[in-house]
């Protein structure tokens, strides 16, 4: 079966429009099949269903799981927390709040209702269904471990959301296939156009987030001891790599395989591997952001040789 990553910028309220997204990968990219704006869960359950022969990964950009009546869940302490080095955080997810917005709170009735169709929280399923936070997933992903402040608030005025919209439109460009949303000119949207095309920008970032989580390293925060809501983390690594000689190498990068095979095959690989090959991967660990990597490989380099196997074997 094929797979596809559904993404759902989920409205909080009846009268509000969701985004929706249905995509595949496509080369090294994911091809939009369907982009539009639906209004009742009745809609988006029909447009998910319509899939039923492949296997759905559908990421939600909404508490689906919300055990708790007041106060913030685990999730978004355990998440403000970890990101808080970002400056980006979650609101609180409470039923006294989602209440105020929808008498049957609307990511609730979705996630029982996708359970029922045998959508669970589990990357392992052919139904998956995980919360997601476009906020943090374009800070890991695209912007630099930064908000990109494209959300209308006090101060924001209609010309600085599109020139930030803008640059979310070109960030999304780099991973999707070419697609008329993608070539809409920001210049053209006046009034509710704009909250339009942002919440179906949203919904492509879900699917994405989705998709990125189910193939590199991501963060999962649980609800009731099960993984709810996964999100992208930092791409920068320190790694150390066993040379031919049997001495090791520490540095930092952002992809792995690809700087592994640089050391082994191409004139981008360091002096040092160059004339050491082949070298292997031995260990690598996640870090904050490229001063963080830079800190540790630093740290790890000062180490002896001994402390490095020692770390290493851990």
């Amino acid at each position: 079966m094929n797979s596809l990553y559904i993404g759902i910028d989920l409205a909080w309220g009846e009268k509000n429009y969701s985004g929706f997204c249905v995509s595949k990968k496509d080369g090294n990219k994911l091809k939009i099949l369907e982009l539009k704006l639906l209004k009742s869960i009745d809609e988006i359950l029909q447009e998910i269903l319509k899939y039923n022969e492949h296997k759905i990964y559908v990421g939600v950009d909404a508490p689906l799981v919300v055990p708790n009546e007041e106060g913030n869940r685990e999730i978004e302490k355990e998440f403000n927390k970890d990101f808080a080095k970002y400056k980006i955080s979650m609101l609180p997810a409470n039923k006294k709040l989602l209440s105020k917005y929808s008498p049957k709170i609307r990511s609730i009735e979705l996630y029982e209702r996708l359970s029922t169709e045998g959508f669970v929280r589990d990357y392992q399923n052919d139904r998956v269904v995980f919360e997601v936070y476009t906020h943090s997933t374009i800070a890991m992903c695209f912007h630099n471990h930064c908000i990109l402040p494209y959300k209308r608030k006090k101060g924001r005025n209609t010309e600085f959301i599109k020139e930030q919209l803008q640059t979310y439109q070109n960030y999304l460009l780099k991973e999707f296939k070419t697609h008329e949303l993608l070539k809409q000119d920001l210049e053209q949207l006046k009034g509710q156009k704009v909250k339009d095309y942002e919440d179906m920008l949203d919904a492509l970032t879900c699917a994405y987030s989705i998709w990125y989580c189910q193939n590199n390293d991501a963060a999962f925060y649980k609800v009731d001891g099960v993984n709810t809501f996964v999100t992208p983390i930092s791409k920068w690594k320190v790694y150390i790599l066993e040379c031919n000689d049997g001495t090791l190498y520490t540095g930092i990068a952002t992809d792995l395989e690809r700087r592994v095979w640089e050391h082994n095959n191409s004139d981008k690989g360091a002096k040092y591997t160059k004339v050491r090959r082949p070298v292997k991967l031995v260990y690598y660990e996640n870090c904050a952001d490229r001063v963080d990597a830079s800190k540790r490989e630093y740290a790890i380099k000062h180490l002896s040789r001994a402390e490095k196997l020692e770390l290493i074997n851990v």
